[in-house]
């Protein structure tokens, strides 16, 4: 007889019912965060604003939550002269 292979968290979470998150943007824009600022420099320079849109997902029912971090890249940094802060 074969051991019982155990369950790991996203196995568990397949049985579930997976409920994500929202938009990040439209919701630090509502806290008067606009477009001119980068949203994922936010993560060093307010991650209490950032924590506080997870914490609110989660209490409305979320139980998958993602980064703050669609951004992040070169690219898009660059637009903010923060593209040289991008390590591999």
């Amino acid at each position: 007889m074969r051991p019982r292979r155990r369950d790991t968290p996203f196995r568990e979470a397949m049985r579930s019912l997976l409920v994500f998150d929202g938009a990040m943007g439209s919701l630090l824009y509502e806290r008067g965060i606009f477009v001119m600022q980068n949203f994922e420099q936010l993560n060093v320079t307010r991650p209490d604003v950032v924590a506080r849109i997870h914490e609110d997902y989660v209490s409305a029912g979320a139980n998958i939550i993602e980064t703050n971090t669609f951004g992040a890249n070169s690219f898009r940094l660059d637009r903010h002269g923060l593209g040289d802060q991008v390590r591999a």
